[in-house]
């Protein structure tokens, strides 16, 4: 048994003031009697000449002794601890990441882990220091050191789902910037469905992983070929067992094709339509069937601007590009060999000069240098032979996150303040992207034969993501998303003020240049300039949060097992009251009977 407060102790200097009141002599009063026989007793009480009397045993003395005691008892807030040792301060980490919006046990993996928190804070001595992060993706610390439970919890109550994704390793360091800043014994606990190293950082990491049944649409886009439109929809199994169910697509909310699935476990599918003259702003692909996460059966794809991008590649032999450009929806490629081709009258919506510098630089469009010289957008240095490249973290879609090539000659960029670095060696930049002046600019400073990256996979990826960022035009780069993913919208200048309207209906005024925070929200957004309307979608991002197999999730311990070995001990204050009250309504039976 342990005490939160001893200071009640010092009240039990009003013991000895109770036993005075009951040896106290009582005052003198006439009696009227009917016989003298009982002038002996009154006589006794009348002799004593002395200011007390002689203690005797009284039924409620003892009990009000009994209740002054359970008083004092129940001030020193005992508790009964069990479970492990107390710690003064503990830092709570709540994982809300999209993956743990998956259901577990009629409750999101969230909820089990808030209410986890919340009995643990509750069965923790009074007094104890609570730290509160939660993890979207990035980890924010929502409360210091609060001693109040009431507050804690109300902290961890506000805590709502978000769908970003990252890796949630990331905040232990941030665990132990707070626990340095604490400066005594701290214990941690990160309620998460996910693997975490703690490494020295004491404490535990409660899994809040199960596995079940999970069917996910990873992706759906399309190509306009005449009038017809072809659309491409992924879905994947990735939960355990077979998958049985239907894929519905619909035109807004009309629908138009189902199809029937048939998945085993980890089985990803591509699904093919054509359209015939199709008319509408998105499509939206849904999983008929439900499962332990409902919020990846459900994705938004906007059409967008469906005219046709013209681009110019300037190469004298580069199949690679050709094909890699060709794969962009909605593009149509044309190429040169010669830069002495080009006119002041071209209007391409993007120019590729592979291995050549143009006499003069396009007035209009956007522009990918590959080994380039230096230039009027940047400056490129010497630089170096036989390097690796690898992504800089953040600046490329996770499917590049971890894009690695050999390079057997490269130049180093300096990268323009308006751009930023996406490909690097040993920390040099080799490969940049950025807006100025309206135009789209990206350069990579090396030649594609002095390198494997047109071998490996990821080539193609990286080529459509950069034509999709330098050919797209409106207020968006582009106009569908995964949850996690930078959104930033533009208007004609920095002054100009958009309106974002929200899944939910809400409606935020932001500037031109702003990011657009949607870690909340999954589903359509509208973005208004004016008189000019944009949609743009948000999906689920699946790839990183939707997996429940056991591979990957793992059947944890049940829910109360995990209760019993968070709990770190009862307090008992309650009980001792009530155990007060039911010996002053026992003092109050006897008072009435004459004891």
């Amino acid at each position: 048994m342990g005490f939160t407060s001893l200071w009640p102790l010092f009240l039990l200097i009003t013991v000895p003031l109770l036993i005075m009141l009951y040896i106290l002599k009582r005052k003198y009063k006439e009696e009227v009697i009917s016989s003298s026989l009982l002038w002996k007793e009154v006589y006794k009480n009348t002799r004593a000449t002395t200011p007390w009397e002689k203690f005797r045993k009284n039924i409620m003395f003892l009990l009000q002794l009994l209740i002054l005691l359970l008083i004092i008892f129940a001030l020193m807030k005992p508790f009964l601890k069990f479970g492990g040792e107390s710690y003064k301060n503990v830092i709570i980490v709540l994982d809300n990441t999209a993956s743990m919006s998956t259901i577990y046990n009629e409750k999101t993996r969230l909820e089990n882990g808030k209410d986890l928190a919340k009995e643990f804070l509750n069965s923790a001595k009074d007094g104890t220091n609570a730290y509160i992060v939660n993890f979207d993706g990035s980890g924010n610390l929502l409360l210091s050191g609060e001693p109040s439970k009431d507050i804690s919890t109300e902290t961890i109550n506000k805590i709502t789902q978000s769908y970003g994704s990252g890796d949630i390793n990331d905040v232990v360091s941030l665990v132990k910037a707070v626990g340095e800043g604490i400066g005594e014994e701290y214990e941690t606990l990160i309620f998460t469905d996910k693997d975490v190293s703690l490494g020295d950082v004491n404490g535990k990491v409660v899994s809040l992983g199960n596995i079940g049944s999970n069917g996910s649409v990873d992706n759906i886009s399309h190509k306009v070929i005449g009038e017809n439109m072809k659309i491409i929809a992924t879905v994947s199994n990735r939960g355990t067992g077979s998958y049985e169910g239907d894929f519905s697509l619909y035109n807004g909310d009309d629908l138009i094709k189902v199809e029937t699935l048939s998945l085993a476990e980890g089985e990803k599918k591509t699904l093919s339509f054509e359209l015939e003259q199709f008319k509408g702003e998105y499509l939206k692909g849904e999983l008929s069937r439900k499962d332990i996460n409902l919020e990846d059966n459900l994705y938004y794809h906007v059409i967008g601007n469906t005219k046709i991008k013209k681009v110019l590649i300037v190469t004298t032999e580069n199949v690679f590009l050709e094909k890699a450009f060709g794969s962009i929806q909605n593009t149509e490629v044309f190429k040169t060999n010669d830069v002495s081709n080009l006119s002041a009258g071209d209007n391409y919506d993007l120019y590729v000069f592979d291995n050549v510098k143009p006499e003069v630089m396009p007035s209009k469009g956007s522009i990918l240098f590959i080994n380039p010289t230096s230039n009027n957008f940047f400056k490129v240095l010497e630089g170096g032979e036989i390097g690796e490249a690898t992504a800089v973290q953040g600046e490329l879609s996770n499917y590049l996150e971890s894009i690695k090539f050999t390079l057997s000659k490269y130049g180093k960029l300096e990268v323009p303040y308006w751009g930023r670095g996406f490909l690097s060696v040993d920390e040099s930049a080799i490969g940049f992207k950025g807006e100025f002046e309206g135009r789209q600019i990206a350069a990579l400073t090396f030649d594609l034969h002095n390198s494997d990256l047109a071998l490996k996979k990821e080539f193609p990826i990286l080529i459509y993501e950069l034509g999709e960022d330098l050919i797209s035009s409106g207020m968006l780069y582009k106009s569908n998303f995964k949850c996690g993913e930078k959104v930033v919208a533009k208007g004609r200048s920095l002054d100009e003020e958009l309106k974002v309207t929200y899944p939910n209906g809400e409606v935020l005024a932001i500037k031109s240049g702003d990011e657009i925070k949607e870690e909340k929200n999954l589903g359509l957004y509208k973005l208004n300039l004016g008189e000019e309307k944009e949609l743009f979608s948000v999906n689920f991002p699946s790839e990183k949060e939707s997996n429940t197999n056991s591979e990957v999730a793992g059947e944890t311990e049940s829910l109360s097992k995990v209760k019993g070995d968070l709990k770190r001990g009862i307090n008992i204050e309650p009980f001792i009251i009530l155990l007060a009250m039911l010996i002053v309504g026992y003092e109050w039976v006897m008072y009435k009977r004459g004891n």
